[in-house]
């Protein structure tokens, strides 16, 4: 198994299901004191029965926070039932619902969907089944499915810009490296960013970028990338901006690029 360093980026692994017919698996939710040492001595105590899989723990305010956990039991004489008891008996936990595996598939019944970064609701789509919807836009299109994938990813991101400009602040330009970051995180792609010397231009590489993550017969770059690009960083700059996508894998380069200037060809930033 490669080893890797908690310094080298790599998918966040999210568990709305898991499925392992080889073993019998639980899913706990659980509430619990948010105070120091309680995360700690549930877990403790959960090892004695489970050998977890993937765990999630958030605090709800008012000394409350949830913990959840997929587990692999340790022994045949447990059951959800009887691990919920436990729990509940151990004082550890305020209240807990334990589910167990059916024919392998043990499915997250307590939550109903994602939020990230300031509470904004979430879904979850592959990126290959999104390639592929984009792809089928431009195959039927032609060259109107990339103006309309570049209008649709430039109002999604202007729709966005308050949000944006929230958590990155009044000086955006010293902290493109976090906003790159960001859109790492959120799965667009393996993403950096860097000025040009004289500042007149943004370039964005996105390694792993989504959009062409499957093979494009129309030879497609990533409009809504691009469009997105550009919703984005013109609001922040406080500029009308231009993009355009230098690189891409599906003209087999080895990442896709976007580059970013300002209309009127002045510095992004004084």
């Amino acid at each position: 198994m490669e080893k890797r360093s908690p310094s080298t980026p790599k998918r966040h692994v999210i568990f709305p299901f898991h499925y392992d017919p080889s073993q019998r698996t639980v899913f706990v939710a659980a509430s619990i004191s948010d105070e120091p040492g309680t995360l700690a001595a549930l877990l403790a105590h959960l090892s004695n029965y489970v050998n977890l899989i993937g765990t999630s723990s958030y605090a709800l305010g008012g000394n409350a926070a949830t913990f959840s956990c997929f587990g692999k039991l340790l022994s045949a004489g447990t059951t959800a039932a009887t691990l919920q008891a436990e729990l509940i008996a151990s004082a550890k936990v305020v209240s807990c619902q334990v589910w167990e595996s059916k024919e392998g598939l043990i499915v997250d019944r307590f939550h109903t969907g994602f939020e990230a970064g300031v509470g904004e609701p979430y879904v979850v789509f592959p990126n290959r089944g999104l390639s592929d919807t984009f792809e089928g836009v431009v195959r039927v299109f032609g060259s109107g499915g990339s103006t309309l994938l570049y209008d649709l990813g430039l109002s999604y991101a202007k729709a966005r810009a308050a949000v944006y400009k929230r958590v990155i602040g009044s000086h955006p330009e010293s902290r493109i490296d976090e906003l790159a970051s960001i859109v790492t995180a959120l799965g667009y792609g393996l993403s950096a960013a860097a000025f040009d010397p004289n500042r007149e231009a943004l370039r964005l590489t996105s390694r792993e970028c989504f959009e062409c993550s499957t093979p494009s017969e129309c030879k497609r770059q990533c409009s809504f990338l691009r469009g997105m690009a550009v919703g984005i960083f013109g609001p922040l700059f406080g500029l009308e901006v231009v993009g355009e996508e230098t690189k891409c894998r599906h003209l087999e380069d080895d990442f896709c690029e976007f580059v970013i200037r300002a209309k009127d060809g002045r510095p992004l930033v004084r």
